[in-house]
């Protein structure tokens, strides 16, 4: 019984792979899900990588973890159940968690992390304006008519000695 049920599915992927549009068809999941992998964190804890893209680029070892290779065929799975991409992503949000979105989601309590940057960016603006208008109602500190011993000194005599300085530069 083992062995026609091994040479029935034999014959039945032979002639998948016959079909014209069968390869496509694979080839078309494998991209999907790779597309529906690169919206999800790879949760291996060593790459901070979506699972569609973890490449451990370097050292001995260069390709997807064991963890990525495990999520993409979770999310192949969950193609093969008939499932939509979203469906698909609530699905492994369900099992992994929200850590495991790659950017947030732009709604609920994801929404602040879109908008945190600006918010940053008009504080920062608004507090340069208050500051350059505070440096504008400066007033100009003119050898602050006080000396350093706390003296103070007449626009007349600041004026003479300013013209005897030139005329001693002059010469």
């Amino acid at each position: 019984m083992k062995n026609r049920t091994r040479i029935a599915a034999g014959i039945l992927f032979a002639y998948a792979a016959l079909l014209p549009g069968a390869t496509r068809l694979l080839a078309d999941q494998s991209d999907r899900t790779h597309q529906i992998g690169s919206k999800i964190k790879c949760m291996c804890n060593g790459c901070d990588q979506a699972a569609g893209k973890c490449y451990h680029v370097g050292g001995a070892y260069s390709g997807p973890c064991d963890t990525a290779k495990t999520m993409l065929k979770e999310i192949d799975t969950h193609i093969a159940a008939g499932m939509n991409d979203q469906q698909v992503l609530d699905a492994m949000i369900k099992q992994y968690g929200p850590l495991a979105y790659v950017e947030p989601p732009k709604t609920g309590f994801g929404l602040v992390a879109w908008l945190m940057p600006i918010l940053y960016l008009l504080g920062g603006l608004a507090l340069v304006v208050v500051v350059m208008k505070r440096w504008r109602k400066r007033p100009v500190a003119v050898a602050s008519m006080a000396g350093a011993n706390g003296v103070h000194v007449s626009p007349e005599l600041l004026a003479r000695a300013r013209k005897q300085a030139q005329r001693e530069t002059e010469e």
